[in-house]
């Protein structure tokens, strides 16, 4: 699971290890889009998930400011 907490409302977002990279995005964006102070840290709890963070970069890359890495 990759674990997403904003770090201006201090919610947490959960993303399943078979969750597609757009869907993970598209919630990202909602909540960006709900909370604009928004950044993030986030972290990998499974293999799975850290391997994700590699294929997520060019999403993150496409959220520059927003998101620093745990």
């Amino acid at each position: 699971m990759l674990i997403f907490h904003c770090s201006d409302c201090n919610e947490t977002i959960n993303s399943a290890d078979d969750e597609s990279v757009k869907e993970v995005f598209d919630r990202l964006d909602e909540h960006i889009a709900n909370c604009p102070r928004a950044t993030f840290t986030f972290e990998g709890t499974t293999d799975v998930a850290r391997q994700r963070v590699d294929n997520l970069r060019s999403v993150i890359k496409r959220l520059a400011g927003k998101l620093r890495p745990h």
